[in-house]
């Protein structure tokens, strides 16, 4: 299953150059925030869940704008750091963002087939003028 989210742009930064330590093609990356506050009983959540786009990704935010609502597609990604023998271990996380798309309610369109017929039921005679049932009722 895809981890995505659905948001407002909040920003789209700009892209940023890593020089690489061994002289080759810097890294390049740029970050996406979103909007996903949302409201549940009267109580406002905020989120502002920040996605990186690097590599061939790097240009995908490129066609969308501050304000759009979208789909972000992204994996959850960890580190671990340690400086030195004795320094204690670290772990950062990384949310990098591999798709974004402009949100479509209800999902994507498809071409729904025409519902299937309705059985008929047994039509009951028509009622004869002139003749009276004996029902109490």
């Amino acid at each position: 299953m895809a981890n995505t989210m659905t948001g407002r742009v909040l920003l789209i930064g700009n892209v940023e150059e890593i020089p690489s330590k061994s002289g080759g093609e810097p890294f390049k990356k740029r970050v996406v925030v979103l909007n996903c506050t949302h409201s549940n009983f009267g109580e406002v959540y905020e989120n502002y869940p920040s996605f990186e786009f690097s590599g061939k990704h790097v240009d995908d935010p490129a066609d969308f704008a501050v304000g759009e609502i979208v789909t972000i597609s992204f994996a959850l990604q960890g580190t671990k750091y340690q400086k030195s023998a004795n320094d204690p271990v670290k772990y950062f996380n990384t949310i990098s963002g591999y798709k974004i798309e402009k949100y479509q309610r209800g999902g994507q369109t498809q071409q729904q087939a025409p519902p299937p017929p309705q059985p008929q039921g047994v039509q009951s005679p028509a009622p004869q003028p002139g003749k009276d049932d004996d029902l109490p009722f």
